[in-house]
């Protein structure tokens, strides 16, 4: 924060000057270092949060979050890992704020203390409070009956009728600053739960707080029904590849022709030719009446190159790869697109899909994912591939079905990856990836599914962004500045 701004807040003149070191000071009352959490850190005082926290607070109409919700956390887990399917399905801090996770660990219960707490409710909101504190994500169907990291705060309002309120304002960007303020640690940074217990908590009139939270809800109600929409096409499109159930042999060895070994793009990884994916993928191959080349059936399949970044804040908004497969995340970044050369490339378009094409295995590599007219104007990372669908062959939904599936799809993908600590995915061999054929109303069913589910999780984007903009605007009338910008999907700094 500039120092004139913080001198303003702190309500003074001539407080802060820049020290030949380029250090920046300010004085503060003796008074905000003897109570609370008696904070001594200097940059505690110079962050944007401080200041608006001290507006907050002497609103006689707000009141800390302890008198709305309680906030806790489970003890520490320590996690003793066996294998997949033998435990209880375990989710950490980072996977619960993706769109679509997928369990990669699972916990022997019998080392697991205090089980029950690790579970969540519906009516329940998740603050991360370790290393990017401040983020704010729902409890959806997906994250229910899984045993959740102690990384999060739980946050449970204590009248229900608040929790649209709560969750609207804690998106918004002056509870992430006041968060921000309040975190403390050197290199990985922490909140407790007392310290967001004493958030303040901007309280405008009962009918504001009651329309904004009706719109949260909603949204969060429009996500959750998307995402089983999705659930629907992701079973019909199983059922016609594994009509009879069968499950694919967990084994660690398979047998397979030196011809493979010498054409094409030779794989000498074990991983392509894991047993299992194997048979998933003649499942796939006799599926339907054909299968066609992913390259068949879309107009390109494409990956723009590398290129030096320049950012600033008034620059177009930047996406990374993680950000794009997050719950309606904020924008944390901005670049400078015309430095680049055709910087078109890069810019995302509404109908197109995108892969990202590097990480774990067992993370975000090799998922997909529907542009949609709430990217437009998004300048993306060089780390996608880029997918351009021909509706003529093959429609946008049935594709996202195909590639996405958790058993039927994303193995048959990263199956391909090459490298050791980040696998990393190409465009040539994406353009090889099967999709099977089958009727066109089998194809349109599962197609209609898809669609709808990506237009109701758009407009779920687009009302939760309002809402939470009407909030961050209710708090600036209250405290008569200016409120923070709102961009695309998410509140921007």
């Amino acid at each position: 924060m500039a120092a004139d701004a913080l001198a303003r807040q702190l309500g003074s003149e001539g407080l802060t000057e820049e020290l030949d070191s380029g250090i920046l000071w300010a004085p503060v009352s003796s008074k905000l270092l003897t109570r609370g959490e008696r904070r001594l850190e200097a940059s505690t005082f110079l962050t944007d949060g401080f200041g608006m926290r001290q507006g907050l607070e002497a609103l006689d109409s707000t009141v800390e979050m302890a008198e709305l919700a309680k906030v806790w956390q489970p003890s520490r887990l320590k996690g003793f890992p066996v294998d997949d399917g033998k435990g209880l399905p375990f989710l950490s801090a980072g996977q619960v704020f993706e769109s679509q996770h997928r369990v990669r660990k699972w916990l022997a219960e019998a080392m697991i203390p205090a089980v029950d707490t690790r579970y969540l409710d519906a009516g329940s909101l998740l603050l991360s409070c370790s290393g990017e504190v401040g983020r704010v994500t729902a409890v959806y169907d997906e994250h229910l009956d899984k045993v959740i990291t102690h990384d999060l705060l739980r946050i449970d309002a204590h009248d229900p009728a608040d929790y649209g309120w709560l969750y609207a304002y804690m998106k918004t960007p002056t509870f992430f600053a006041i968060a921000r303020s309040a975190q403390y640690g050197h290199m990985i940074k922490h909140l407790e739960p007392e310290h967001v217990q004493q958030i303040p908590v901007a309280m405008p009139s009962q009918d504001v707080r009651r329309d904004i939270g009706q719109d949260a809800k909603n949204a969060l109600e429009m996500r959750q029904q998307a995402r089983r929409l999705q659930g629907q096409a992701d079973d019909l499109y199983a059922g016609l590849v594994n009509p009879q159930g069968l499950v694919p042999t967990a084994s660690p060895y398979a047998t397979v022709s030196s011809s493979e070994l010498l054409t094409g793009r030779r794989r000498m990884e074990g991983q392509f030719h894991r047993a299992d994916v194997r048979q998933v993928e003649e499942m796939v191959r006799t599926a339907g009446s054909s299968a066609k080349p992913l390259a068949d059936l879309v107009e390109s399949i494409s990956m723009a190159p590398r290129f030096k970044r320049y950012f600033g804040w008034n620059g177009t908004p930047y996406r990374s790869a993680s950000e794009l497969f997050d719950v309606n995340p904020r924008v944390t970044k901005r670049i400078y697109a015309a430095l680049l050369d055709r910087p078109e490339l890069y810019m995302l378009r509404a109908g197109d899909m995108i892969m990202a094409r590097s990480g774990q295995t067992y993370g975000l590599l090799g998922r997909t994912l529907v542009l949609t007219e709430n990217h437009t104007g998004t300048f993306g990372s060089e780390d996608l591939i880029r997918i351009v669908p021909d509706q003529n062959k093959a429609r946008t939904g049935y594709l996202q079905t195909v590639l996405n599936h958790v058993d039927y799809g994303r193995p048959r993908v990263v199956r391909y990856a090459s490298g050791t600590s980040v696998p990393h995915l190409d465009p040539p061999d994406i353009r090889d990836v099967l999709v099977p054929r089958f009727s066109q109303a089998q194809e349109d069913e599962i197609a209609d599914l898809s669609d709808e589910a990506t237009a109701l999780s758009a407009e779920a984007d687009r009302l939760e962004t309002a809402a939470v903009r009407a909030a961050e605007m209710a708090i600036a009338l209250l405290t008569n500045r200016h409120g923070n910008v709102i961009t695309m999907g998410a509140v921007d700094d």
